[in-house]
Order: C-alpha cells, then structure tokens, then sequence
C-alpha cells in the first residue's frame, strides 16, 4: 500500500484532476485527501456543488485541537462513487482564507495518513502547488512514497517546473535519483514537448503521462455527464499506465530501503 502525494509548480495543469482521476481507476482502496491550501475543487467541480461544504480538513483541524483526530478521520470523509466504502474523498478548505486555521493539523494528519496505508488502504494527496519555501504541508511531502510533480507540455509549465524542482533538490547522482520520491507526470504529451524530452530537461524519474483529452476531463473538472464512450477515453485509458508504473516506483523504493542500499547508493 503506498502514500501517494500530487503537486506542481505556479500554472502548470491538472493536478486537481489528475488525483481525482487516479483514485476513481485506482485498483485497491484509497482515500483521496484535498490538501490544496488555494481551497477544495472536487466539491464544487466532480460533485457540481449538490453536496454541502460541511466536512473534511477544516472540521478535522478543529478535531485534531481537541486531541480527536484518529477517531474524527472517516466522519470527515466522503464516498467518492455512491455509497462506496473502498473510495473516498477528505474535502479540502472551503477557501484559501482559512489555510492558517489549519497549519498545525497536516503533521498529526501525514502521521495518520501513514498509519491507513499501512492498513491496506492507499492514501492519494492532492497538494496543488508547492514552492521552494517553507510549507506547513512538508511532513506530507516527506513522509509520502511518491510525491509525483505534474507538469503540462508547454514552454512555460515546464520553465516553471524545472526551477521548482531545482528548488526541492539537489541530487545529481542518476542511480540515487531514482531512489529519491519525486518523479514526473506529464500531462498531455506532445503540445509540443514529449515526455521524454520534458523528464531530460527536469532530471527526475518517470511517473508516465495523462492524455490531453479536455472533452473528458470536463467529468472530473465540472462534473459534466460523462459519455457512453467515457470508460475507454484516451483520459481513463491513460490512468491504468501512471497507476502500475507508481506502484512499480514504490515497491522499488520500499526494496531499497529495506535491504539498507538507499543510504549507500546516496553517499
């Protein structure tokens, strides 16, 4: 089971989307965690707005100051498909005003967030963006297997990109590079930049690509009906991929820790 963290760099696209994306194809259970402090879209977008804005990361916070945070979790999250207990959604903030009100929350929570996946249930944060400066949400980062930096294919996503992960790291060492938690995702490929060209130019490893398929992502964005054709979309077909090549990143890494390499492959 893993802890799975989805961030970007100032005006790159589609995490929001992406995460939700992953978690709706995602094979085994998940929670997927709004941890965006610019405020919740998945209420508002997925689910057009019909559900009310009263649980999840703000209610959580106000638990954890009362020291109830483990057993408030679950009252705060809801089903992302139906009545489903296998895939659910912690709601982020109503807005970015409120960010502050919940800086002491995101440790205690990375820490239970670990303790689920542990559990057998995996764990998919979508952070929004990140920068090169302090960030309340670090333990997040740290803590999570992956943390998968989504980039568009265009010129100024990935000039934005390259300077945010320049910013995070300074491994240099192509064998410890893939033992690091960062990688890559790119969002659609080939407008103009190929994936490959784009994971040369950031130096990280490959977390796959998403199809560039604005009809369909329309589902996931502004809860738009989705098509008869929607299950076998170049979007929903483009997931399966990025799913199997994260869990392959993740076993990989988890190998490499446990065998005590990571540290000498790193020196």
């Amino acid at each position: 089971m893993a802890l799975i963290a989805l961030a970007n760099a100032k005006g790159s696209p589609g995490t929001t989307t992406t995460a939700l994306l992953l978690a709706l194809q995602w094979p085994r259970p998940v929670l997927l965690v709004e941890a965006d402090v610019a405020g919740s879209s998945v209420l508002a977008g997925y689910f057009r707005g019909q559900l009310a804005h009263d649980r999840g990361v703000g209610p959580l916070a106000i638990a954890h100051s009362h020291g109830d945070l483990e057993p408030s979790l679950w009252a705060q999250t809801i089903p992302l498909i139906g009545g489903s207990a296998d895939k659910k959604l912690l709601p982020g903030l109503v807005g970015p005003h409120l960010a502050p009100a919940v800086s002491n929350l995101w440790g205690a929570l990375a820490n239970q967030l670990v303790a689920l996946e542990r559990g057998g249930m995996d764990v998919l944060v979508d952070l929004g963006r990140i920068g090169a400066g302090r960030d309340d949400r670090e333990p997040l980062l740290r803590l999570a297997d992956q943390l998968i930096v989504t980039t568009g294919s265009r010129l100024p996503d990935i000039a934005i990109t390259r300077e945010l992960v320049r910013a995070r790291t300074s491994v240099v060492d192509a064998a410890a590079k893939e033992l690091t938690n960062l990688s890559v995702l790119t969002i659609g490929p080939g407008r103009p930049y190929d994936a490959g060209e784009i994971r040369s130019t950031l130096g990280l490893a490959d977390a796959g690509t998403i199809a560039w398929d604005p009809v369909n992502a329309e589902v996931l964005a502004v809860g738009a009906p989705p098509g008869r054709r929607w299950s076998a979309s170049a979007l929903v077909k483009s997931a399966g991929p990025v799913i199997s090549r994260i869990t392959e990143r993740v076993e990989q890494r988890r190998a490499r820790f446990s065998t005590g390499t990571l540290g000498e492959e790193q020196r």
